[in-house]
């Protein structure tokens, strides 16, 4: 069985919240360096109730990845035997008994974050298994890119291609593949993983991310698009998992709200949203861009 002290799931907060009472997460506070508020967790900005190394005030732009960054330098001095590491949301959580056919979030009442439950056997079986954990595929109409761009800044993207091209030569087909030959990714920046193949992930990511920051300048961004780096990091860890070819298990995960909407899982619903995904996937394999086109897509005349 898994010690607590071999694995960790983080858990991000930005305000006080119920949370399952597990030793194996480890709740943190994100953005405590801008936040008047003291929730009594772990702080993204501190080690032992001292300053360390972490990027807390970025996380207006970087969101949840001021979580990561701070498990990525700091975690193992709490944790030496550390052998895993995960991230959920305050109120999003891997679901482990129960599916949908959508990639979207399961809705259950905020009344129940209290009673969540993980099955840690499963968890161990999966990772024995050398399998990363992570969300379902996230469907869009069109590719990735094309999705990002109607709902972003295309040029931001061009930025993060360039660099990768430039700096991380040997992730450019996995790049083109994912954002030009695929319409889905997997959301929410939520996995658990083996600690070495995050440290790695960490490296890459935040190296790609750090570089763009230079060059992006999102001072007139309003407050949804300065999530930058959220929005990409759930792109990149998409061409990350393609380049390392993961044995993946996809769980969906729930979303804790005050008003959960009923979901119609009936045969009719499963019926229509399998015909949906059969246009939406015909379309877009009509109009995807291939071949030497995909470097060609990157160029704006």
């Amino acid at each position: 069985m898994l010690e607590d002290s071999k694995i960790k799931i983080l858990v991000c907060c930005h305000k006080p919240s119920e949370l399952p009472q597990d030793g194996i997460f480890l709740p943190i506070h994100v953005g405590a360096a801008i936040s008047e508020a003291n929730l009594g967790i772990q702080r993204d900005d501190q080690l032992n109730g001292e300053p360390c190394d972490n990027i807390s005030n970025k996380n207006r732009s970087f969101c949840e990845l001021t979580a990561i960054y701070w498990a990525w330098k700091n975690i193992k001095s709490i944790y030496p035997n550390l052998e895993y590491i995960g991230l959920n949301h305050y109120r999003r959580f891997f679901a482990f008994n129960e599916t949908r056919l959508t990639s979207s979030g399961i809705p259950k009442d905020v009344k129940g974050i209290s009673e969540y439950k993980l099955d840690t056997s499963r968890i161990e079986s999966w990772l024995s298994a050398n399998k990363v954990i992570t969300t379902p595929r996230a469907y869009l109409k069109t590719s990735v890119a094309s999705g990002y761009e109607h709902a972003h800044y295309s040029s931001d993207l061009r930025v993060i291609h360039d660099i990768v091209r430039n700096d991380y030569p040997e992730f450019l087909n996995a790049f083109n593949d994912v954002f030009l030959g695929c319409n889905y990714f997997y959301d929410c920046n939520m996995f658990i993983m083996p600690w070495n193949e995050f440290d790695d992930y960490c490296k890459w990511l935040f190296g790609i991310l750090f570089k763009a920051e230079k060059i992006i300048d999102i001072e007139k961004y309003d407050s949804y698009q300065k999530r930058i780096y959220g929005f990409l990091a759930e792109r990149l860890w998409t061409v990350w998992v393609k380049y390392k070819q993961y044995s993946l298990k996809n769980l969906n995960y729930y979303v804790y709200t005050e008003n959960p909407k009923k979901i119609d899982e009936g045969l009719v619903a499963r019926l229509k949203y399998k015909k949906m995904r059969i246009k939406d996937n015909f379309a877009f394999f009509l109009s995807k861009v291939r071949g030497n086109k995909q470097e060609r897509y990157w160029t704006v005349p």
